[in-house]
Parts: structure tokens; C-alpha cells; sequence
């Protein structure tokens, strides 16, 4: 400010600044669900962009990854994007339950670092000390988990407590993997993305247990539907029938433990949470896209099921057909539903979306379809598939990406009516 009172231009510069990034860090959801948007797209153009390195027999001069490509790509996708989607989620979700305050300014913006810090650290591993690799990418779960279960604390509930085991499964996970990495553990890097993966199944489980009935009912009832047998029915054996079977047979996937008995459970998880999802009235959704992605997603756990059963009991598909149900079907869907869901929700806006995001609910399926079947249908177009599956992904995340970060960056609006 000048002598006689009025505001540089550089001053006024500054001061925008200073708010957007306030504003930015405000919610967690904001930094943490573009982030994850933007490195959907990063991450799976990389990986595209080896496959057809590979695909023309060329050699790169030069790779900035020291481990195997399947296997970084693995990693960045659960512990890159989702991460990022459950970070925004339940630093955002857990105040509201509880009543505590949310993470932002200072805090908020260091846990995002600590994001950005371990994805660069996985870029660079063929050029960056190993140990200072392992260490800038395992700090972020673990700050979370306690950001979380500060906030947890403040209204303790049972319920609740597992996420603070997920998040925990999740580090444990992810240190597998960097033991592998270092060569400390024989499979390791092998085994963390199984077990990470498997931990976001269990709570993509949880979570759609919670939202799905209660965000279809609320819809139904808004239509003035009250008859209990057009609603969603939450049944306490059933979704505790489908949450051990599920555990039972992913922790017989993640160990390799029997075939024929981890398939028998996974053919039981499949139907058990067949009748889970069926309770559930999804087809009541059908003219509300922000509604049946949620259901969407959720069957794509049944197929990753009913996949991973087949491979185990009678050799009809691969288990990395069943891994991509898993990883790109539900976790691709449900992080992109629950991403537009919440951040209308938290910004004021109505739970409606436009023509492009419900063409990218469509695409990732797309992408889990192609993933999933082509290459078993069609193995001598493996390459061409695997190109095409990338290129749905990449395209859903696109088109997230630009239709929400004018919603993520800007303020909040009043609700729509």
C-alpha cells in the first residue's frame, strides 16, 4: 500500500493470490480430488506411452523408473490417484460426521505436499537414493491416518474406526512394496499393489454401504415414494455376509493361499454381494446419472468377483482381467462419482451433472469392459486394446478434470433450488 492510502497493483497482485490459495485450501476436497483428476490422466499416459514404446520394439535411452513399468503403474494408480480420492474424501466426510474442524490452510497444504513430494519421488526412482524414495513416498498415508483419527476423535464412533484400519492397511501395504523395491522383500512390490488394491475394494464396500442406499432412498422419497418395498433395504446380514466373504476370499487372493478355496470365496463374495447390490434399487436410479454411477461402480465389484472365481476354479480368465474389475471398474468409478458428487455438494451447486461427466461415467466403464475382456476375445490385438482401454480413461478424466476445476478453484455459490 502507498503513503496516500491507495493499493498497488502489485499489492492487489499479492492479495488475490494469498485468497485463491486460501480458497483452494479451504476443503480438502479441493487440492485432493483435482490432483487425483489431473494424475489419472498423467499417470495412465505414461504407462500408455511404454506400452507403445513396446508395442514398435523400441528401447528407451533413458528411463527415470528403476522398477518394472506393470508394476510402478500399479503403484501410482492405487497409491497416487486413489489415494488422493480417499484423502480429499474422508478429510472432507469425517468433519461432517464428528463436527470437527477441517484440515486446511497450512495443514492442509503440507499433506498436500506430501502427496506431490511422493509422486515425484516415484518418477524419479532410477535417479533418487532408495531409501529417500521409500521415505518421501510413505510419509503422506500415515499423516493422514493421523489427521483423520484427530478428527474422529472428537465424536469417537465404533463405525468409524475402521477407516482408520483401511488407512493402516494402506501404509502397511505400500511398505511392502517399497521393501520389494529395495530388494528386501522377495515379491514385495508385487504384493503391496495386491494388498493396497484389495484395501480400497473393502472400502469401496464400506463406504457405497453407507451412501448408496441413503442417497437412493432420499432420491425415491423426493419422487414421494414411501412404500418400504420400493426403497432400498440395508439387511445387517447381508452386508455382513458380504463384507467377511469379501475379506476372506481378497486375503486368499492377496497371499495366494489355495486356488480352489479362494475361488469358492470369491464366487461366494460375488453373489453375496449380488444380493447386497439388488437390495438396493438401483434400477429406480436409471434417469439420475449422479445415482446409478454409485450402483455402477458397486456391480463392478461383483464382476471382479465372479472374474477372480472363474480364473481360480476353472482357468476362463485371467486374474489380471479380475484385478482391473477391481482397480479400474469399481475404484475408477466410484472415485469419479463420489468426486462429482461431493464436490457439487461442498460448493453449493445441485446434484446434477452435465452431458460430458455422464459421458465420462460411460467411458470408464469402457475402459474396464476393453481392460477386462478384449484382450482374452481378441489376444492379437493386445496392444491396440490395451491403447484403447487407456484412452477411455484418459479420456473420462479429461473431461472431469475440465468441467471441475473452474468448481474445485472457484468459491462457493448459493444452492440451487
Amino acid at each position: 500500500m502507498r503513503s496516500d492510502g491507495t493499493t498497488t497493483s502489485s499489492s492487489r497482485s499479492t492479495e488475490q493470490a494469498q485468497s485463491r490459495s486460501a480458497l483452494f485450501f479451504s476443503h480438502a476436497f479441493r487440492p485432493f480430488f483435482l490432483a487425483s483428476g489431473v494424475y489419472a490422466v498423467l499417470a495412465l499416459a505414461a504407462w500408455l506411452a511404454w506400452i507403445s514404446i513396446h508395442a514398435i520394439g523400441a528401447v528407451p535411452a533413458f528411463m527415470t523408473v528403476a522398477e518394472p513399468l506393470h508394476l510402478w503403474h500399479a503403484h501410482e494408480m492405487i497409491y497416487g490417484f486413489a489415494a488422493a480420492a480417499a484423502g480429499g474424501f474422508l478429510l472432507t466426510a469425517v468433519p461432517s460426521w464428528t463436527g470437527a474442524k477441517h484440515s486446511k490452510g497450512r495443514t492442509l497444504a503440507f499433506m498436500f505436499a506430501l502427496w506431490c513430494c511422493g509422486r515425484v519421488a516415484m518418477w524419479g526412482t532410477a535417479v533418487l537414493p532408495p531409501v529417500l524414495t521409500t521415505v518421501l513416498d510413505l510419509t503422506f498415508l500415515p499423516i493422514l491416518g493421523l489427521a483423520a483419527a484427530r478428527q474422529l476423535a472428537v465424536q469417537p464412533a465404533l463405525r468409524n474406526v475402521v477407516f482408520l484400519s483401511l488407512i493402516g492397511a494402506l501404509v502397511a501395504g505400500n511398505v511392502l512394496y517399497h521393501l520389494g523395491r529395495m530388494d528386501m522383500l522377495e515379491d514385495g512390490m508385487s504384493l503391496g499393489v495386491r494388498f493396497g488394491l484389495a484395501t480400497f475394494v473393502i472400502m469401496i464396500m464400506v463406504i457405497g454401504g453407507r451412501v448408496i442406499p441413503g442417497f437412493t432412498t432420499n432420491a425415491l422419497r423426493r419422487e414421494d415414494i414411501e412404500d418400504e418395498q420400493q426403497l432400498p433395504a440395508s439387511r445387517t446380514v447381508v452386508n455382513m455376509a458380504s463384507l467377511v466373504l469379501s475379506v476372506a476370499a481378497l486375503t486368499g487372493f492377496v497371499l495366494k493361499l489355495q486356488a480352489d478355496v479362494v475361488g469358492v470365496l470369491a464366487a461366494a463374495a460375488a453373489l453375496a454381494n449380488t444380493v447386497r447390490l439388488a437390495g438396493w434399487r438401483g434400477l429406480a436410479t436409471l434417469s439420475s446419472p449422479i445415482l446409478w454411477v454409485l450402483h455402477l461402480g458397486y456391480a463392478w465389484i461383483i464382476v471382479g468377483f465372479a472374474i477372480l472365481a472363474a480364473s481360480l476354479l476353472a482357468g476362463w480368465a485371467s486374474e489380471a482381467a479380475a484385478l482391473h474389475a477391481f482397480g479400474t471398474g469399481a475404484a475408477g468409478t466410484m472415485i469419479l462419482a463420489i468426486m462429482t458428487r461431493a464436490s457439487l455438494g461442498h460448493t453449493g451447486r445441485g446434484l446434477v451433472v452435465s452431458g460430458p461427466i455422464v459421458t465420462a461415467y460411460g467411458l470408464v466403464s469402457v475402459a474396464a469392459l476393453l481392460r477386462c475382456f478384449g484382450p482374452a476375445a481378441l489376444p492379437q490385438y493386445f496392444n491396440e486394446i490395451m491403447l484403447g482401454a487407456g484412452a477411455a480413461w484418459i479420456a473420462a478424466y479429461v473431461l472431469f478434470t475440465v468441467v471441475f476445476t473452474p468448481i474445485l478453484l472457484g468459491p462457493r455459490v448459493a444452492r440451487n433450488r
